[in-house]
């Protein structure tokens, strides 16, 4: 007989005393259920388990520790490294400490731009005040600030020009710099990016798990940039700048240039382009809209047109046409050339200026009478004499026609014209009327006003162009000399010196009695200068030039105003120009306020114009 298991005995058991229980009790009692929770009578049945179960629920059990174990290694072992970094991040936090941009002076160390104390959110810059506000609410982002600081320009619109602004960096410009950063646009601070950035430093704060600082753990100072030294004189600026201004209010024109240069070093003395801009609007967010106004004004406040416009020089252009008729060897001082009013050139006729206005001639007239008379007829003859071509060449030397490197950017190259341009650009053949047109100054000639001064200033210097420089000392911000700008010559030696002479001579005479600077018949000290008068349009509006330098001998300034639209350059160009030497030779040169706003020339003046 087969041995009977526990289980199955013991509900045997239980069977046999519940039959025997008294009459009337439940069959369906429930004190199984009291004593042995969810009891079965196929408990029994259920007890052993089959080998399979087991062995899978070993293999389940491993898989799962396996799986955690494998994980633990990765976390810990593969990508412990990561993890840590990661870790550190939520309770060690980089703070940027910008690089304060470094100082621009001018020659006398007045400051022309600096960098005030500032704050960066998150890329974007707040002012002080926005900071206490966030500091008094104890807004969790002050942990986010970043110190940084914002350009000033003490002087605006008056030295805008010369100094540019500061923009937003460009995706294309990130390289270097981060999301938010400013880099110079226009200007020196363009030009001059690289030294004036500096190199920032950084904050390393261990925070809490809210964000709050708990310690500085490490602190790298930032390097400020270095500073800028100019050959401006602020002062001369101011007076160049309100000079200007004034004329171009009376004239009721727009535009004009004044740009000032030491000749015997190429140092720029004053640079004022009108209608200019302030960069400080550029600094503050609650300017946008002016900013705005900046780019689409028509009248272009953002271009230098000192630099970068390019006008028809007129009679200005006589000073290189002269060169070009004594450098010919057609030419002697001495020839002379008849003035008839008009000169016929086959079918065409061109006039001389005087002729045209008041009917009158000058007679015959040498190189000198030419330059001092602003003669056309004469330059006519010169242009005819040595042709286009040559004429071009001689232009170049000087500085036309190319760019003469100033240290800003934008500078535009001017046109010296030739037959091949010309069939390229007009689709014709150059004409002997075209020379004509280009030993005035006409035609298609276009220059930019720091062209017209580096040929003024070859002749004040004898016979030597300095490179045209605004920067004349770089220094480290401990103050020590990091690059000296020295005067550099970059055409010398081209033409002898008799024939500078010659020229110089007959510029002494444009501003005595009878030459075509009026202005400056009685002025306190002898000026040598050209005036100009250019036609640009069908409405026989003019540009109005003036030229120049003083004192004759020695030179220690030399001076081009442009009038766009103005009219004759004696009218309109040199009265400013001598408004500015006034203040310029004046001994007292402290009350800026005081110096003289020459007026516009009267119809009685005009006799001596031109």
């Amino acid at each position: 007989m087969p041995k009977k298991r526990f289980g199955i005995a013991f509900i045997d058991e239980l069977k046999k005393v519940q039959h025997k229980s008294t009459v009337g009790r439940s069959k369906n009692s429930d004190w199984q259920d009291n004593l042995l929770a969810g009891f079965s009578e196929q408990l029994g049945n259920n007890v052993p388990l089959s080998r399979w179960r087991i062995t899978l629920f070993g293999c389940v059990t491993l898989l799962i520790v396996s799986v955690i174990f494998l994980r633990l290694f990765h976390l810990q072992v593969v990508n412990g490294s990561l993890n840590r970094e990661l870790a550190d991040s939520n309770r060690i936090k980089l703070r940027i400490i910008h690089a304060p941009r470094g100082v621009i002076y001018d020659r006398n160390t007045r400051v022309l731009a600096q960098s005030n104390p500032g704050f960066r959110l998150n890329g974007k810059f707040i002012s002080r005040d926005e900071v206490l506000i966030m500091e008094a609410k104890k807004d969790i982002r002050t942990q986010d600030l970043e110190v940084d600081t914002i350009r000033d320009y003490p002087f605006g619109t008056i030295s805008a020009h010369i100094l540019g602004y500061l923009g937003e960096v460009a995706p294309n410009e990130m390289k270097n710099y981060r999301l938010g950063d400013k880099i110079g646009r226009g200007g020196i601070e363009q030009i001059y990016e690289k030294n004036l950035k500096g190199q920032d430093g950084a904050e390393i704060i261990e925070v809490d798990a809210e964000g709050h600082q708990k310690q500085l753990l490490r602190k790298i100072d930032p390097i400020p940039g270095q500073n800028l030294y100019l050959g401006i004189d602020i002062d001369l600026q101011k007076v160049s700048f309100f000079s200007l201004e004034a004329q171009l209010k009376k004239l009721d024109v727009c535009c004009g240039v004044v740009i000032g240069e030491n000749p015997t070093t190429g140092e720029i003395l004053s640079l004022v382009s009108l209608p200019s801009f302030d960069g400080n609007a550029f600094n503050d967010p609650n300017q946008t809209t002016e900013v705005g106004r900046f780019f689409i004004d028509p009248n272009s406040p953002l271009l230098n047109r000192a630099i970068a416009g390019t006008y028809p020089p007129g009679s200005t252009f006589k000073i290189a046409s002269s060169l070009a008729a004594l450098a010919s060897g057609k030419f002697k001082p001495d020839d002379e050339v008849l003035d008839t009013g008009v000169m016929h050139f086959g079918p065409y006729s061109f006039a001389n200026w005087y002729f045209t206005e008041y009917g009158k001639t000058e007679g015959q007239v040498n190189i000198l009478k030419a330059i001092q008379r602003s003669n056309d007829i004469y330059f006519y003859h010169v242009g005819d004499t040595v042709g286009e071509t040559f004429l071009g060449e001689i232009a170049k030397k000087v500085g036309f026609g190319k760019k003469i490197g100033i240290d800003l950017p934008g500078e535009a190259d001017g046109l010296i014209p030739d037959d091949k341009w010309k069939q390229k650009n007009v689709k014709e053949s150059w004409y002997p009327g075209d020379t004509l047109h280009m030993a005035i100054g006409q035609g298609f000639v276009l220059a930019t006003p720091l062209q017209v001064l580096a040929q003024t200033a070859f002749i004040a210097a004898e016979g030597k162009l300095y490179l045209p420089h605004l920067v004349t000392r770089i220094t480290n911000p401990n103050d020590s000399v990091f690059k000296q700008f020295l005067p550099v010559p970059i055409i010398q030696n081209e033409f002898p010196v008799e024939y500078i002479k010659i020229i110089a001579d007959g510029l002494a005479q444009v501003t005595k009695n009878g030459g075509t600077a009026w202005p400056f018949f009685n002025f306190s000290i002898p000026t040598s200068g050209k005036t100009g008068t250019a036609e640009y349009s069908d409405k026989n509006r003019t540009h109005g030039w003036y030229t120049s330098y003083a004192p004759s001998s020695q030179p220690e300034i030399a001076l081009t105003v442009l009038i766009e639209g103005g009219g004759e350059g004696s009218n309109v160009a040199a009265p400013v120009s001598k408004s500015i030497y006034t203040w310029y030779f004046s001994p007292d040169k402290t009350h800026l306020k005081n110096f003289d706003l020459a007026p516009i020339a009267t119809d009685s003046a005009r006799k001596f114009g031109e």
